[in-house]
């Protein structure tokens, strides 16, 4: 499962050029889930995406995988339980490989992270 809670991200905070990218989001996904998400430019699809992958951090709010806290651990970390496909077909993929077969590479590592354990957890289950 997957939940944002009351997730906020502004870019060039108390500048000319405040951007408030999100402000109070939730969501929550079910394991089976299948969401898309539209807006127009600068809506803040990349944004929400970037957060839950760990690429940006959230000014507020937290981000949680199967109900652990994941919001300050970095992108590498996350990595293994966040996975996700760019527009761009020469970033994050195999340029030299169909999108079936580049998606294919992404259910197998999947799987390989599944089946090891996540995170450095020591024996209370915390995620440090």
């Amino acid at each position: 499962m997957l939940s944002i809670e009351e997730v906020s991200k502004t870019f060039f905070a108390g500048t000319v050029n405040e951007r408030r990218a999100l402000v109070d989001v939730d969501l929550v996904l079910e394991q089976g889930d299948v969401v898309t998400v539209i807006g127009s430019n600068g809506a803040g699809k990349s944004t929400v995406l970037n957060t839950v992958a760990g690429r940006l951090v959230q000014d507020a709010g937290a981000v949680r995988v199967d109900g652990r806290e994941v919001s300050r651990l970095p992108e590498h970390r996350r990595a293994a339980q966040v996975g996700r496909v760019f527009q761009d077909p020469m970033a994050g993929t195999a340029p030299h490989l169909t999108i079936e077969e580049n998606l294919a590479l992404a259910d197998r590592a999947g799987a390989s992270a599944r089946a090891g354990s996540w995170g450095d957890e020591g024996a209370s289950g915390a995620v440090r």
